[in-house]
């Protein structure tokens, strides 16, 4: 008489059938290490993370350069008040610079050129700050000042009298431009020449310098007087710039 076959199982962990025991095991050892390097990669962003955060809001340090071009660091933490005063007046945008960027926006903005309007008018926009920019560019869609002003087929010189700086705090600059304007025809004897002189206030926000703001200035409001024409011709004076007035 036959006896019925008897199997036996371990108690140990089970295997697909035919997997050597080897190869199974050494299978489970990998796994179980590739799980632990994620966890330890996750700690060391994490540990990265942090010093980055603490490296960001860490006051900066300064390097003092005395005539001889021997450099000094200086700590923020160790830095006396009359230091980070002296400092900061010397990372201020000297007058000249002022001067220089106040002159090259207002030909942007007010030296209309009906052959370089289309260039002109966005590099005036990127002097702006974003608020005023915004207002600015909505009004002059609004209005379709490009478009009148690619017609109308003139142009505009201006003669600076004395750009001025009449205020400034650690953050804000107070600019006075005083200028003639002369609008004429591209073409001579299309139209009549139109002259008068104007008077243009800005206020200048101090920015950190970048790419697009090497200066470290932008204008944070303007506004355009006229004192008055200084000589008409004939005509309707349509070239005139209207639409450069005062933005609030």
């Amino acid at each position: 008489m036959e006896r019925p076959a008897t199997v036996r199982t371990d108690g140990h962990a089970a295997r697909p059938p035919g997997s050597p025991p080897a190869v199974w095991t050494a299978f489970l050892i990998q796994s179980a290490w590739k799980s632990w390097t994620i966890v330890a990669l996750l700690g060391v962003i994490g540990l990265l993370a942090m010093a980055n955060l603490r490296l960001a809001t860490r006051p900066p340090e300064y390097v003092l350069v005395d005539a001889a071009g021997r450099m000094t660091a200086v700590k923020r933490s160790v830095a006396t008040d009359a230091l980070l005063e002296f400092l900061a007046e010397r990372t201020r945008p000297p007058e000249m610079a002022i001067v220089r960027f106040t002159r090259d926006f207002l030909h942007l903005a007010l030296a209309v050129n009906s052959t370089t309007i289309e260039a002109n008018w966005p590099a005036a926009l990127a002097m702006m700050s974003p608020e005023l920019r915004g207002r600015v560019a909505a009004e002059a869609a609004a209005r379709k000042l490009l478009e009148t002003y690619k017609l109308a087929q003139r142009k505009t010189d201006l003669a600076f009298e004395e750009v001025v700086l009449e205020d400034r705090t650690p953050t804000l600059l107070t600019v006075r431009a005083t200028m003639t304007r002369r609008t004429e025809p591209l073409v001579g004897g299309a139209g009549a020449a139109v002259s008068d002189r104007v008077e243009v206030d800005l206020a200048l926000r101090i920015v950190p310098p970048t790419t697009e703001r090497p200066d470290g200035l932008e204008v944070a409001e303007w506004r355009l007087t006229s004192l008055g024409v200084k000589d008409a011709g004939t005509g309707n004076g349509a070239g005139t710039q209207e639409g450069s007035r005062a933005q609030k």
